[in-house]
């Protein structure tokens, strides 16, 4: 039997699709070809398993014609039960989003119209979410009852595990800035969804060490108990529950280092397989490694020795996965061999795969070693990481360094600061493929071949160490970052002469576009040019999502709602760029795409019309038909080496295509 096309969600045992049309969903038989419609009352804006238009490929969508299954919709694994989300968009005002120079080759501007949530909009100017549950098997329809103020969903999935038998689902929810997180169980016959798990923090909670990846929760034995991430000890580990008392059994893990990402559950050995860092002593504590433990708790076992970071993929949230079409991870255990298959490798150690044992890690065969000859042979090197302290003088942060490639007249050469600083990932690269594949596609190494200095750090306020380490400087987490990339750069010039710290400048895309111009207009005394795209400029006039990491707004009146169309939250003052404009003294450049919903237009103008009202030079790079992913875009990346070419060497860049392998250029 073929599988279904695109647009449709098949069902585990493959014999049936449900896909959605004109609004509504439908079930179709693939066996027989008949369609039954599970809705008849979807309309538009109000539709079921509509991919709705906060998800930020609203008019990728409308212009291309792209179809998705029903949008976070799930089936039990046995097929009986259909969960749907169905989204009331109808009365979320419109934001446009205008695309000048048509791809379809017509003349008159073409007006996309959004329907997006602006933080602080009033309740019935707000999206509602709702969960349908069908028995497939009785027909039976029912809208689960999820408790006030938690919403389900975002960058995890809905259902985090099924009870069959019971007639269950377990999903985890959220309140406004996750400043609760908890387990719910939903009875799927009538609809009501109890509080199984619940947690409450100051700043932030997570479902994992890493915000996009998959939760580490695991719903066992049908229901019977269930796993659970918490940093309520100070560091991410897991714990066991009673999936039906919600009462805790035992901790899992424990100690002064967190657990990454859960990779299997052997339910029937009792065993669980886990990436973990900072445990191992005089280690970097990012290195990933894998441990095995045991379910009812004590020591657990390491089960990869070597001292470098082991490549374990952690599978992605099904939203992040859509947005940016990532493949699943690979299954690299397998406990009816008892072998399990690890790569490892440093950021100068090119990676190196084995079959090792999983009762012990013993080495069982060496599988591959990567040949990079021809990477060396062009004159590659690899760069140098190490522990520096923040700029608490106490904390140690990891930054990674590449020294300039082409030596100046003078031997002195201009330092860049290549960042993201979001707070929800850690981007300083810890092994090979880290390095020639940057996270953040920075082009760290091209620089270093046009005679820069190149530094990426991970400051506090990042995640992957203490939970005291992620929560430092909230809400304000980004002028903390640049105080500790600071005193990064400053500690590595110490070390090596041939760093101008007279010469600095500093570039990042998205919340590395906010980074940079922060640290720009917030230290100009140390950041002389700097190229921000696609940053975030004024949090209050964008839509809602960030709030676990700048906090919950707050008001004039004290509530989450503004009294006026120009209100902004009182609490949030500290992070608007827009108000540092009177204080750039350097070189800054401005880069948006116009077609871009992740960072839409108005940021990039709200910035310059802080400038404008400063009377600041500046200077504006836009890139019609460009969605967030311009920071790829090879005529961007052409423009980001000329200006720090031209602002921080000082000389005329080169006629040349830096993309052209045959013209000879030093790119």
């Amino acid at each position: 039997m073929d599988l279904p096309p695109g647009g449709r969600l098949l069902s585990p045992d493959g014999r049936v699709a449900a896909l959605t049309r004109d609004h509504n969903l439908y079930l179709l038989d693939l066996e027989t070809g008949k369609e039954r419609a599970l809705t008849s009352d979807g309309e538009a804006y109000y539709a079921y398993g509509k991919f709705p238009d906060a998800g930020l490929l609203a008019v990728q969508i409308k212009k291309h014609g792209l179809t998705f299954p029903p949008f976070g919709a799930q089936f039990s694994p046995d097929g009986r039960y259909l969960l749907v989300p169905r989204v009331d968009e109808r009365q979320v005002s419109v934001t446009p989003f205008v695309e000048w120079v048509p791809t379809d080759g017509s003349l008159r501007p073409i007006v996309h119209e959004v329907r997006t949530q602006l933080t602080g909009d009033s309740k019935d100017k707000s999206p509602i979410q709702e969960l349908h549950v069908w028995d497939l098997q009785t027909g039976k329809h029912v809208e689960l009852e999820v408790p006030a103020g938690y919403a389900t969903g975002g960058f995890f999935s809905h259902i985090s595990g099924w009870s069959l038998d019971r007639g269950q689902a377990y999903l985890i929810a959220r309140t406004l800035g996750s400043r609760n997180q908890a387990l719910l169980r939903a009875e799927l016959s009538s609809g009501e969804v109890e509080i199984l798990i619940e947690e409450a923090s100051d700043t932030k909670l997570k479902a994992n060490s890493v915000e996009y990846n998959v939760p580490n929760i695991r719903v066992l034995g049908d229901g019977a108990e269930v796993i659970w991430f918490s940093e309520r000890s100070g560091w991410g580990h897991l714990y066991l529950y009673d999936a039906q008392t919600g009462d805790l059994r035992n901790a899992i893990t424990g100690g002064d280092w967190l657990v990454q990402d859960i990779h299997l559950v052997d339910e029937a050995a009792r065993e669980i397989y886990f990436t973990g860092g900072g445990r191992e002593p005089a280690r970097d504590p990012y290195y990933r490694h894998l441990y095995r433990a045991s379910l009812d708790g004590g020591e657990p076992v390491l089960l990869t020795g070597i001292n470098a970071d082991h490549d374990f993929p952690a599978q992605k949230s099904p939203s992040f996965t859509v947005l940016f079409g990532l493949p699943d991870a690979p299954a690299l255990i397998n406990t009816e061999q008892d072998v399990f298959i690890d790569t490892w490798s440093t950021v100068s150690e090119p990676p190196v795969t084995v079959l090792r044992s999983l009762k012990d890690g013993a080495l069982i065969a060496e599988l591959e070693t990567a040949n990079v000859d021809a990477l060396l042979a062009v004159g590659w090197k690899p760069p140098v990481r190490r522990a520096v302290k923040a700029a608490d003088g106490k904390t140690d942060i990891y930054t990674v360094y590449w020294a300039p490639q082409k030596v100046l007249p003078d031997g002195k050469h201009p330092v860049i600061d290549a960042v993201y600083g979001g707070p929800q990932v850690s981007v300083a690269p810890r092994n090979f493929v880290d390095v020639v594949r940057s996270r953040v596609a920075s082009n760290q190494a091209a620089l270093a071949r046009l005679g820069f200095a190149v530094v990426t750090t991970d400051g506090r306020g990042t995640p992957l160490r203490s939970k005291a380490f992620d929560d430092a400087g909230y809400p304000e987490f980004t002028q903390l970052g640049i105080d500790d990339h600071i005193a990064a750069i400053e500690q590595l010039a110490s070390a090596h002469d041939e760093m101008d710290l007279e010469r600095v400048g500093v570039f990042g895309h998205s919340w590395g576009g906010t980074f940079s111009a922060q640290a720009i207009l917030s230290r100009p005394e140390f950041y002389d040019v700097a190229v921000s795209s696609a940053g975030v400029y004024d949090y209050a006039a964008l839509y809602p999502g960030f709030e676990p990491f700048t906090g919950v707004p707050e008001y004039a009146d004290g509530s989450i709602y503004r009294g006026s169309a120009a209100e902004k939250p009182m609490n949030w003052a500290p992070l608007d760029i827009t108000a540092l404009a009177d204080r750039l003294e350097g070189k800054l450049m401005i880069a948006y795409g116009d077609m871009d919903e992740n960072v839409p237009q108005n940021q990039a103008f709200r910035l310059v019309d802080a400038l404008i009202k400063a009377n600041k030079p500046y200077d504006l790079l836009y890139l019609p038909n460009r969605t967030h992913g311009l920071s790829g875009d090879k005529y961007f990346l052409q423009r980001r080496f000329d200006y720090f070419v031209e602002h921080l060497l000082g000389i005329e860049p080169p006629d040349v295509d830096p993309f052209d392998v045959g013209n000879g250029a030093s790119f």
